[in-house]
């Protein structure tokens, strides 16, 4: 097997992984949503992760790139951080308490849709007629998976299982996208900087969960 096709199939498996995860996401949500208050969930999955990348960086030698960062590095992991994982999550996490995991995971995931519509003014995109289209079907579908109509003609009456739930579903698009559309103007390392980014939305997250008194394992 020459290297080509062993980083083909490399490729696929990872691709595999990484839909057999997500695909599984929406119930882990919910499962520990029903356990475990939405704050205290959010805050150790965000420093078991923020740990995953330490420990990551530690083995491949990259914390040394930690020492180049400035001041202006760290505000912008902050700011960064402030929007994904910290505020995104907050959102989202509050949406999968209001709506069945089979409606909250498929209108998050019109986050492609709002990334390509964000980089047109944010980042000067072009965008075809035939991609608008797709758009608009795209943008039906999640209509019904969220009205889930009997008939067609009930898509018209928005009947959603929760107002509140879907505006969350849809919200945290948004800054999913954002996140994303301004990490194309970072250049440092990929790893590096999520770990910093992850690093401070850990802070975000504890104060807030004390702020609020959620800081106890529960709802």
């Amino acid at each position: 097997m020459n290297p080509g096709d062993r980083q083909h199939k490399l490729a696929y498996f990872y691709a595999m992984a990484a839909v057999g995860f997500w695909a599984t996401s929406a119930t882990a949500f919910k499962l520990s949503l029903g356990h475990v208050g939405q704050l205290p969930l959010l805050l150790v999955a965000s420093v078991t992760s923020t740990v995953a990348f330490f420990a990551y960086l530690a083995f491949t030698g990259k914390l040394r790139l930690l020492r180049a960062f400035t001041k202006r590095d760290y505000l912008w992991s902050a700011g960064l951080g402030l929007l994904n994982p910290f505020l995104y999550y907050v959102i989202l996490f509050q949406a999968y308490s209001l709506l069945p995991a089979q409606e909250a995971q498929p209108i998050n995931f019109v986050w492609p849709l709002t990334l390509v519509l964000l980089s047109i003014p944010l980042l000067g995109q072009r965008i075809r007629l035939l991609s608008i289209v797709a758009i608009l079907i795209s943008f039906a579908g999640v209509l019904i998976i969220a009205t889930h109509p009997a008939k067609p003609a009930e898509i018209l009456d928005f009947r959603f299982s929760s107002g509140p739930g879907v505006l969350l579903a849809l919200g945290s698009t948004i800054i999913w996208a954002l996140f994303w559309v301004i990490n194309t103007r970072d250049r440092r390392d990929e790893a590096v900087r999520l770990f910093v980014n992850f690093l401070f939305a850990c802070a975000y997250i504890l104060f807030l969960t004390l702020v609020l008194g959620q800081a106890r394992v529960g709802n």
